[in-house]
């Protein structure tokens, strides 16, 4: 199989985070508040000059972060992940963590998910399923594309860090950036978004990805760079679901899971 080692010119690299990950904390501008009922959530933009510069900022920072990981480290992590291996941390990483990020099981917590939504009559739940899969199907989507545009062998082939099919390739070499992670990042953010006012759901949502992440470099699956860039694909991926959903509520406009002879979404629109 033909393949060449890439160089990434430093200016080309930041250009394409830049463009990946600096809107994800623009989207973070999106805060949920309650309505006076108290029972379902509104967002509304934060037009503060300072939050935007402290959002941009943060993705300026992740940006480089990303960027550092993958000129610098993703050798050093890759070389000390798979050093001194013990039985406990593959049992939690390998057989525990890594599994959840699977997109197979991602379905099935879905579909369980929205059963249970169902038999309860929970609202709440019922639109949080909605999100939810609407961030998977973007999600995938995404992380799909890019997968196929770099085609970057994964550390396990022995192959260098910065080695690179790109789009002509045979789609055989899938490991920029990490499809685990992105997936349970994606559910972290959507549960720990709708759920807020629930102290203990965002750490618990987030510390479960993060897990997932660590696993597949611990897998030699991944290069670290590839755990982040998914990380942060995920955690847009959810919050733009959540912004488009929320901006056409504010227009009257409701999406909402359904049963009718099987699994569908009505549309409605509240007249004012």
């Amino acid at each position: 199989m033909q393949h060449f080692v890439l160089c990434i010119d430093h200016h080309f690299m930041k250009s394409i985070f830049l463009f990946l990950f600096t809107p994800l904390f623009c989207a973070a501008q999106i805060n949920p508040v309650k309505d006076s009922a108290n029972a379902l959530h509104a967002y509304e933009f934060q037009k503060a000059p300072n939050k935007i510069l402290r959002n941009v900022l943060l993705g300026a920072g992740y940006t480089a972060v990303v960027y550092f990981t993958y000129k610098y480290e993703d050798k050093n992590f890759q070389h000390e992940s798979q050093e001194d291996k013990s039985k406990v941390a593959s049992l939690i990483l390998t057989k525990g963590a890594s599994p959840l990020g699977l997109g197979k099981t991602q379905a099935i917590a879905l579909g369980a998910t929205t059963g249970f939504a169902f038999l309860t009559k929970n609202k709440t739940l019922k639109h949080t399923v909605y999100i939810w899969a609407g961030t998977m199907l973007l999600n995938e989507v995404v992380t799909s594309k890019l997968k196929t545009g770099f085609q970057r062998h994964r550390p396990n082939t022995g192959d260098a860090f910065n080695t690179f099919d790109g789009k002509n390739g045979i789609d055989g070499n899938r490991s920029f950036p990490s499809a685990h992670t992105s997936n349970a990042f994606a559910t972290a953010t959507v549960f720990a978004t709708l759920y807020k006012d629930k102290k203990w759901v965002a750490p618990f949502a987030y510390g479960m990805a993060t897990m997932v992440g660590i696993s597949r470099v611990y897998d030699n699956a991944h290069w670290a760079s590839d755990v982040l860039a998914g990380a942060a694909i995920g955690f847009l991926s959810a919050k733009t679901m959540i912004a488009t959903d929320r901006l056409l509520q504010k227009k009257g406009i409701y999406i909402y899971p359904a049963w009718s002879r099987g699994p569908s979404l009505t549309l409605g629109y509240k007249f004012k």
